[in-house]
């Protein structure tokens, strides 16, 4: 076991060609094998070495990584060990993210992540054979409950479009070797999984996917690269997002920087809106036009950008449903975890269906409204 700072390659992988194989997509992005779960003696007998920690661990289902709680200590801390596919680069950036957020805007409820008593932060677990490395951290654990498990009112989820924009915002100039990273969640690759819509059995279904990957291609593809980019959180998911209906400021917590990177800001806004549409709702999108709102008060969007939301957003919907059944074949371990994230996404894609105009106007209207 050692301190990973002789371990991080610190090269910006090659994008990924238009015409890319899905299984090269996949690769890149560390999914294309399970991980086998590390024994919680390993990991405890780690905590002790390398952080002088001890205590009870609980493990928590994760998409590919090994993460605990830790109880027994002074505060109760979260323990995570990354993926045998995730390269020690790619967790640095999300390291770095972290400590680059406390410092630059401290008040903003994050993760804290702990060094070792050698003041390192990332180590080693993998046996001295392995083909990679598994990366330990140790960070503190957040109160609050998941905004997944809540019924945020029209402010409350204005309030998570403010915190996301702070979050934002305090990345902005951000930079690392590792933020251009390959990754499939990376709305710019949402293409190369077109061929996953031959696995869907609905014949309905399939034609609604053919509709929206006909969108993305003829309305926001081309536009990719005049679109603003920075590194972003990159899952401002309802799952990642923890809130407290008595904190001042609604959300309590935001957590998981995994898919962490540089891609267009609206991208970004457009991970958040499909997490707040509502099947059930007389109008699916009062939730996500609630959080854009909340979002425009603090970083306002460029007008020749907020036509490709509604696509956007129901391509996200749509990369959640076939990558999550996809996922659930490749790594049955971890089916039940990565079908719960995407239970709804057809539901939801059915009722907001291809009729984008009327919500293009809802979200034109709140810029003006913000504008003025």
């Amino acid at each position: 076991m050692m301190s990973t700072n002789r371990l991080h390659a610190l090269t910006t992988p090659d994008e990924v060609p238009e015409m890319c194989q899905f299984d090269s997509l996949m690769a890149s992005s560390g999914l294309t094998a399970p991980t086998s779960p590390l024994d919680e003696q390993t990991v405890l007998t780690a905590l002790g070495e390398f952080f002088r920690l001890a205590g009870t661990l609980t493990r928590i289902p994760t998409e590919k990584d090994d993460t605990f709680v830790l109880n027994g200590n002074q505060d109760r801390l979260l323990v995570k060990i990354s993926g045998a596919q995730e390269a020690p680069s790619v967790v640095n950036l999300q390291t770095a993210v972290l400590l680059h957020i406390a410092e630059a805007a401290p008040t903003l409820p994050i993760p804290t992540v702990l060094h070792g008593t050698d003041g390192e932060y990332e180590y080693d677990l993998a046996q001295a054979d392995a083909a990679t490395a598994r990366v330990l951290r140790v960070m503190k654990f957040l109160p609050g409950s998941a905004l997944s498990d809540s019924h945020p009112t029209r402010e409350q989820i204005s309030a998570v479009g403010r915190a996301q924009a702070a979050i934002t915002d305090a990345l902005t100039g951000f930079t690392h070797p590792q933020q251009d990273r390959i990754l499939v969640w990376n709305l710019r690759y949402f293409p190369i999984l077109r061929p996953l819509l031959e696995e869907v059995a609905d014949p309905e279904d399939r034609m609604l996917g053919e509709r929206i990957f006909d969108a993305y291609a003829e309305c926001v593809q081309g536009r990719i690269p005049q679109l603003r980019h920075q590194v972003v959180h990159g899952d401002f998911s309802a799952h990642n997002v923890l809130v407290d209906g008595s904190h001042p400021e609604y959300v309590s917590g935001i957590i998981d920087f995994g898919d962490t990177t540089r891609t267009a800001e609206i991208f970004d806004v457009a991970i958040a809106m499909s997490n707040q549409l509502d099947a059930d709702a007389d109008d699916p999108w009062h939730r996500a036009l609630g959080l854009l709102s909340g979002y425009a008060t603090r970083r306002m969007l460029d007008d020749s950008e907020l036509s490709l939301l509604p696509i956007a957003v129901a391509s996200r919907s749509l990369q959640r449903a076939l990558i999550a059944r996809w996922r659930a074949q490749q790594d049955p371990s971890r089916a039940d975890y990565v079908l719960s994230h995407a239970a709804h996404d057809w539901t939801v894609l059915r009722s907001i269906g291809t009729t984008w105009s009327p919500v293009v106007d809802c979200i034109y209207s709140i810029n003006e409204s913000l504008s003025t």
